[in-house]
């Protein structure tokens, strides 16, 4: 996007810019999706559990599309795949080859420690697709709307998008 398109959407946006803006400003092309910039740089990529990274693209692309919160949640069940979700209790399957077992062991501990801090947050760690949609939008990057017309239906927020640390206490 140019600097004027920037300018012209904060504008219009009050600084505020969505998935949904995007889409309805003809911004975002045919079976694409957009990501925060700032996702990875404000740390959400490093703080948020893996099925929320996973999903993330998806969510954007399904907004983008017109479904609603119901029709996303199906959408990403259907590629819901089986080790989507951590099984902390799970000890990890006799099969794997000691590098499979070396990535299955740091995926864990990666994710121990975000459930830890979710949780001293007052956060749920995700268990299932609405788990996730809903940990989204406790945080304020996805929010549910409620305009005439709208009902069931979600937005991404693209920016300006928070720092982690505004929202999940850092210890």
């Amino acid at each position: 996007m140019s600097s004027f398109q920037n300018d012209a959407i904060s504008f219009m946006t009050n600084g505020k810019v969505t998935v949904r803006t995007l889409q309805q400003l003809g911004l975002i092309a045919t079976g694409q999706c957009v990501i925060p910039n700032q996702f990875y740089e404000s740390g959400w990529g490093q703080w948020l559990p893996m099925p929320n990274v996973l999903s993330l693209p998806y969510i954007s692309h399904y907004i983008a599309s017109g479904l609603n919160k119901k029709e996303i949640i199906l959408q990403l069940e259907q590629k819901d795949k089986i080790n989507t979700f951590i099984n902390f209790t799970a000890p990890c399957p006799p099969h794997m080859s000691s590098k499979e077992q070396d990535e299955n062991e740091l995926l864990h501990v990666r994710e121990a420690e975000i459930k830890r801090r979710l949780e001293a947050n007052h956060y749920n760690y995700p268990q299932n697709i609405l788990d996730v949609i809903n940990l989204y939008i406790s945080l304020g990057l996805v929010h549910e709307i409620d305009d005439e017309g709208t009902s069931g239906m979600i937005d991404l927020l693209i920016r300006p998008l928070p720092h982690m640390n505004m929202i999940l206490l850092v210890d």
